[in-house]
């Protein structure tokens, strides 16, 4: 005799314990008597004619059942929820060619509806587009994704993916209605349905795919050639966003999709794709096809240590013939009358500035001898004109410990006023060292270049800061610009520690310059010629092109390396000629 369930279905068991374990399984009635599991009809009769064979049902049931289990975690529900699924087979008024794959579709229809009515909330499933295709199920498959790896999966997807995915399974619209909305065509909202699954289930064991940027995120630090933007444009678009420092690290070595750039950063795809889209407005990055590069030069510390040792080498073999030369050239500024008349400390600091000044220039010019190539400076959409570069670190790199850090230096940065307070024009140009670098910024108030440049007129001409509109907050920083050597005296007498000169005073002081760059630039060329190769920074294919040639080397510490050597062999002496910075004021005629 064949005892069938309540809904009139005789049932074969099979389950899988928690260790995933096949068990067989026996049906016992109420009374305990074991039970013979047969396929019977909606009224318990074994079903046959003119809709699916009991023999096809029955053949997959130990499937649909053990699938089920899986789902529902439970006997009793697994038990009722494949009654549904045989019930809606028998009743099915069509041939269906793959039959497990159907009733497994069922199956996943029935258990969707069940439990929204549970809990009258929408349920995400990636197995199922009903206007697609029949869905697959892997077998009693033991690893089906949490709800949190579905979420996951979802926020990873590409936008245009998303969309359609979030809008199908989370808000249970239909094709149709998503393809009316989106303006797009319905086979286009399944194939995005069909990708965006597929990705989602690559992505369910995908965590090694992860980039170390997920985990340990490195800093970026963005420095440029050229003028600024109006908002201090390029240094200021990734100063304090360590995501978006991460992206550009992430995407410099190969051009990479959003989704590649999420899954490498562990941030889901839908929050990095504002950053994206404001990176490539920047004109940090740029598009190709569908995938984002950064597009500009970045180096690593391994290559500035390597390229140092090279410097180092290249200045000790120049430095017999090179010192002879700067001592010349320093002689030539002594011999202006109003250099004779500065103070030992302002002399000090205009030397200093002028041979950086002069190193800047020369290996410069030396560059673009080997490299003849114009360099373009474009227009940028933040009103400025430059070219960006980047140096990337650990997070937690120490830059006490970085033998390279002890030669860094920043490049010339001029800052201009005119038609301020009485002056006609108001410049300011700055050298910054070690180990002084950017200390005169750090004071207890935040101060840029261009009111340190106002705070010094001011304090110049006696000028009270409180008539001016100046902030007075900044007046906090006057002790610490007097330790930093911008200013002397004491907070309530200060006094302006740089050389201060005329436009017309500075010109002359350029045209010496200008003489030297060339003697210098023919000193250098052959040695540096010689050394090149071992100075060459690697670029990514998609910057070939859009960086200069010479843009490629490692050659920028060798100024400081010469000048720590001439300190050394006192040839030099660095005391009291920091900060090496250049005050130009021009005032109103009358």
């Amino acid at each position: 005799m064949g005892v069938c369930g309540i809904h009139g279905y005789g049932k074969k068991l099979s389950v899988y314990d928690i260790h995933g374990y096949k068990k067989k399984v026996s049906v016992y009635d109420i009374h305990g008597y074991r039970k013979k599991v047969n396929v019977c009809g909606i009224h318990g009769y074994r079903k046959g004619g003119e809709h699916l064979q009991y023999s096809q049902i029955e053949e997959h049931m130990e499937s649909i059942l053990c699938a089920a289990m899986q789902k529902c975690g439970n006997i009793h529900d697994a038990e009722d929820l494949t009654q549904e699924v045989v019930l809606a087979a028998l009743t099915c008024p069509r041939e269906v060619a793959n039959v497990k794959q159907w009733m497994l579709g069922v199956l996943n229809h029935k258990y969707y509806d069940l439990l929204r009515k549970k809990y009258r909330l929408p349920i995400i499933s990636i197995d199922l587009v009903t206007e697609e295709a029949e869905p697959a199920y892997e077998e009693c498959e033991t690893d089906r994704p949490s709800e949190e790896q579905v979420r996951r999966e979802v926020a990873y997807l590409a936008e245009k993916y998303r969309e359609v995915i979030v809008r199908h399974y989370l808000y249970g619209e239909k094709v149709e209605e998503i393809a009316a909305a989106l303006c797009i065509p319905k086979g286009t909202v399944l194939s995005r349905l069909a990708y965006g699954r597929e990705q989602m289930k690559k992505g369910f064991d995908s965590m090694e795919s992860y980039g170390k940027q997920s985990y340990r995120p490195e800093r970026l630090e963005i420095t440029c050639n050229g003028r600024p933007g109006l908002k201090d444009e390029p240094f200021s678009l990734v100063s304090d966003d360590l995501m978006k420092q991460n992206i550009l690290i992430v995407a410099y070595e190969k051009p990479l999709t959003a989704v590649e750039i999420a899954k490498a950063l562990g941030i889901p795809a839908a929050y990095i794709e504002s950053a994206l889209k404001k990176l490539v407005s920047s004109e940090l990055m740029r598009t190709i096809g569908n995938r984002y590069a950064t597009d500009f030069r970045i180096r690593t510390p391994e290559a500035l240590e390597r390229c140092l040792d090279v410097q180092i080498a290249l200045t000790e073999e120049i430095y017999p013939d090179l010192l002879p030369l700067i001592h010349e050239y320093l002689e030539s500024i002594r011999s202006l009358a109003f250099v004779g008349e500065l103070s030992d400390g302002k002399r000090k600091k205009l030397e200093y500035y002028f041979i950086l000044h002069l190193f800047s220039e020369t290996l410069y010019r030396v560059g673009k001898r080997i490299f003849p190539a114009d360099e373009v400076f474009p227009q940028r959409p933040d009103g400025g004109s430059w070219i960006a570069f980047g140096n990337r670190y650990p997070a937690d790199f120490d830059f006490a410990d970085a033998r390279f850090a002890r030669y860094s230096w920043a490049g010339e940065r001029r800052i201009r006023w005119e038609n301020i307070y009485n002056a006609r024009r108001l410049e300011l140009h700055i050298y910054d060292t070690q180990p002084e670098l950017n200390s005169y910024s750090n004071g207890p108030v935040p101060m840029d270049d261009g009111e340190l440049a106002k705070l010094l007129y001011l304090t110049q001409n006696g000028i009270s800061a409180q008539t001016t509109g100046f902030n007075v907050l900044l007046l906090e920083n006057i002790p610490h610009l007097i330790e930093c050597g911008v200013l002397s005296g004491d907070e309530k007498h200060p006094d302006v520690a740089l050389p201060i000169m005329r436009s017309e005073e500075y010109a002359l002081l350029e045209q010496i310059r200008i003489k030297y760059t060339h003697k210098m630039a023919d000193l250098f060329e052959p040695h540096l010629r010689e050394y090149l190769p071992k100075l060459k920074l690697e670029i990514p294919k998609h910057l070939e092109g859009r960086v200069a040639e010479f843009r490629k080397y490692i050659w920028d510490s060798i100024p400081m390396v010469f000048m720590k050597k001439a300190v050394e062999e006192k040839d030099f002496d660095t005391e009291n000629a920091t900060p090496p910075m250049v005050f130009v004021v021009d005032e109103r005629d009358g």
